[in-house]
């Protein structure tokens, strides 16, 4: 009788302790989050860019266009006339050619790359 008294409250001292170590793995992983909300928010608000995270091994580059209009006006008459009221679309554009050419310049050097537009987040 004992006996199984001892294992019933034995198997539900193991059920309770993968409970609470399967919470404390989640709630580890929020923190972590969390953290790297506050870096960015930090970063944010002393005016510097937020640190990005590149996966172990490889590191990551990162590329901001200053002067996408400035840009882009000297490439067509349209952007000219039309960019100040479509800045998002111009943007776009000029980071899609800039990837391109990156992509070319780095392939003509031998380099194997992966370049991805980011669209910021709205403030």
């Amino acid at each position: 009788m004992w006996t199984v008294v001892v294992l019933v409250v034995l198997a539900l001292e193991l059920l309770a302790g993968a409970v609470l170590w399967r919470q404390a793995v989640t709630l580890r992983e929020r923190v972590a989050a969390l953290d790297d909300q506050v870096g960015e928010l930090e970063a944010t608000a002393e005016g510097r860019a937020p640190a990005l995270r590149a996966p172990v091994g490889n590191p990551m580059l990162s590329v901001e266009i200053l002067n996408a209009h400035e840009l882009a006006s000297r490439e067509s008459w349209v952007a000219r006339r039309f960019g100040t009221l479509v800045p998002r679309i111009v943007g776009r554009e000029v980071a899609a050619r800039a990837a391109a050419q990156l992509v070319a310049g780095l392939t003509e050097q031998g380099v194997r790359a992966e370049v991805r537009i980011v669209e910021p987040r709205a403030r």
